[in-house]
C-alpha cells in the first residue's frame, strides 16, 4: 500500500534564520528551581522575571547555573554549583552527561523515584496545557498519572544502570568512541556507557587501547546492539561484526518477549527500531494487548487495524489472540520494518502487513482493506506523534476502541485532545519509566466511543 503521489510546487525562497543571540551566554545566575518542564529542564526566573530553564537541577534547589542559549524573552542554562540541595538528589550515575557533556542522561543526578515523580509531573502538565482543562479533568477522575517503573526497576535503591540493550555513538577525530554534546557538534570521547546492558559494556568500545580501532574511522557512526535471543554485535557503516570483532553476516536479530504466558521470538534487522529498555518490548506488548481486549479470550474473531506497526511488536500477540476467525491490517511508513514484520507475521495467514504513509489517504486504505468497522485501532507513532488528520481519520473508521501508545508527553497530549473531540472518551492511561536518566516516557492510553 502506498500513498498516490502528490505535485510539488515550487517553494518560496527562504530567507537565512538570524543568528542566535550570544548576549548574557556563560553569564552565571543563582536561581531558585520550580517546577519541571517537558525536555528535561526545570523552569525558573532571573532577578528580571525572565523565564530560565535550567538542566542538571531538581525542583526546589537554589543553584547557580551557567546560561548556554538565550533566545528573546528566554533562557536556557546548567546547574553548575548547588546552593541548597534536593533531598532527591544523589551521585550522577553518568557523570559525563552532566553540565556541558553529552544529551541522553539529563536525569542521571535524581533517585529513580524522584525520576518518575518528574515524569508524572510533566505529563500531566503537558496534559492540562496543551489537551486542555476537559482532558486534564478526565485524567484527574481516573486518579491522575503515576508514572511506573518497568519489572525490574522497582527497587528504590537500584541504580537503574544497565538497562539500554542499544546505544548509538560516533567516532571522534581522534578515533575514539563518543556522543556529540548536548545540542552540539562537538563529539566528546566516552569514558564508559553506564546505561548499556553488560554485555555492552564487555564489548570494550570506550577503552583508550580499544581493539575496534582498527575497524572504525573518524565520523563513523557505530551502533551496539545486545538482542535478548543471541550475542551482542556491532554496526560500522554497513558492516556487521561480532562481539570479537570478526565481520558476520546476519539479516535479523532475536528478541525473546514474554507476553502474556507466552514467549514471542521476534526478527529484526540490526539497524532496525527496537524498545532499548531490556524490558521494554515486554511492557508495551502486555499493556497493548491487555487494552486492546481485555480479558483473556475476548479477542477472538475480533477486526483490528494497527498504525505505525514496526516490526510487529504488537501486531503478533494481536494476531494470536484475533485467531484464524478474526483480521488484523497493519501499515507502517519504514519498508525495512514492514518485511521484518512481514517475517515475523508468516504464521498468521490473517494478518496482512501493508507499507505506506500513515496519513488520512492511508488509514482510509487500510480500513478498505479491513472489509469492516474495526473492533480497535491501535496506534504507535513517532515521538511527533500522529496529529490531528490521522486522529480524524480513525475516528472517521467508526471503531468503538482506540489504543494509542506516545513516547511524547506533549504529543500525546495532543494526540489524545484530537480524539476526544473527535468523539472518544478516555477509559485509562498508564505510563512506565523506559528510559531511566533521561526525561523520556512511554504512555498507553484507551479511548472508547
Amino acid at each position: 500500500m502506498s500513498s498516490r503521489p502528490s505535485r510539488r510546487r515550487p517553494s518560496p525562497r527562504r530567507r537565512p534564520a538570524p543568528a542566535q543571540p550570544r548576549e548574557g551566554i556563560g553569564e552565571i545566575l543563582q536561581l531558585s528551581v520550580g517546577e519541571p518542564a517537558h525536555g528535561g529542564a526545570c523552569v525558573a526566573r532571573d532577578e528580571n522575571g525572565r523565564v530560565v530553564f535550567v538542566r542538571h537541577a531538581a525542583p526546589g534547589e537554589v543553584v547557580r547555573a551557567r546560561v548556554t542559549a538565550v533566545q528573546k524573552k528566554l533562557a536556557w542554562a546548567d546547574a553548575i554549583v548547588v546552593v541548597e540541595a534536593s533531598d532527591d538528589r544523589v551521585e550522577s550515575v553518568w557523570p559525563q552527561a552532566g553540565p556541558g557533556g553529552v544529551g541522553g542522561g539529563e536525569l542521571a543526578h535524581l533517585t529513580p523515584g524522584a525520576q518518575r515523580d518528574w515524569k508524572s509531573r510533566v505529563i500531566a502538565g503537558q496534559l492540562r496545557r496543551v489537551g486542555g482543562e476537559a482532558l486534564a479533568e478526565a485524567v484527574d477522575a481516573l486518579g491522575g498519572v503515576c508514572v511506573a517503573p518497568a519489572p525490574g526497576d522497582e527497587d528504590p535503591g537500584d541504580p537503574l544502570t544497565g538497562r539500554r540493550s542499544r546505544i548509538d555513538v560516533v567516532i571522534d577525530a581522534d578515533g575514539r568512541a563518543g556522543m556529540h554534546e548536548f545540542r552540539g557538534r562537538r563529539v566528546i570521547a566516552l569514558e564508559d556507557m553506564p546505561l548499556a546492558v553488560p554485555a555492552i559494556r564487555e564489548l570494550g568500545l570506550f577503552d583508550e587501547d580499544t581493539p575496534w580501532r582498527r575497524l572504525w574511522k573518524p565520523g563513523d557512526r557505530v551502533r551496539a546492539v545486545a538482542p535478548s535471543g543471541g550475542e551482542p554485535v556491532v554496526l560500522i557503516g554497513e558492516d556487521t561484526y561480532a562481539a570479537d570483532g570478526v565481520r558476520i553476516d546476519t539479516d535479523v536479530l532475536r528478541w525473546n518477549v514474554p507476553v502474556g504466558s507466552d514467549v514471542e521470538s521476534y526478527y529484526v534487522r540490526p539497524s532496525g527500531f527496537w524498545q532499548t529498555h531490556v524490558r521494554g518490548a515486554e511492557v508495551l506488548a502486555n499493556a497493548v494487548l491487555a487494552a486492546a481486549f481485555g480479558a483473556d479470550e475476548a479477542g477472538a474473531g475480533r477486526a483490528v487495524m494497527e498504525l505505525y506497526s514496526g516490526a510487529g511488536l504488537f501486531s503478533v500477540p494481536l494476531a494470536r489472540a484475533v485467531g484464524e476467525s478474526g483480521r488484523v491490517v497493519t501499515l507502517e511508513g519504514d519498508e525495512g520494518a514492514v518485511r521484518d514484520a512481514g517475517e515475523n507475521l508468516a504464521a498468521f495467514d490473517w494478518v496482512d502487513a501493508f507499507a505506506g504513509n500513515v496519513d488520512r489517504e492511508g488509514v482510509v486504505d487500510l480500513s478498505g482493506q479491513l472489509g469492516a468497522v474495526p473492533d480497535v485501532v491501535v496506534a504507535d507513532p513517532p515521538r511527533a506523534g500522529a496529529g490531528a488528520e490521522v486522529c480524524e481519520a480513525i475516528a472517521a473508521t467508526g471503531a468503538p476502541r482506540v489504543v494509542l501508545v506516545s513516547c511524547d508527553p506533549a504529543a500525546g497530549a495532543r494526540d489524545l485532545r484530537a480524539l476526544t473531540e473527535a468523539g472518544y472518551e478516555l477509559e485509562s492511561l498508564q505510563a512506565w519509566d523506559l528510559f531511566p536518566h533521561t526525561h523520556h516516557v512511554e504512555m498507553v492510553s484507551v479511548l472508547r466511543r
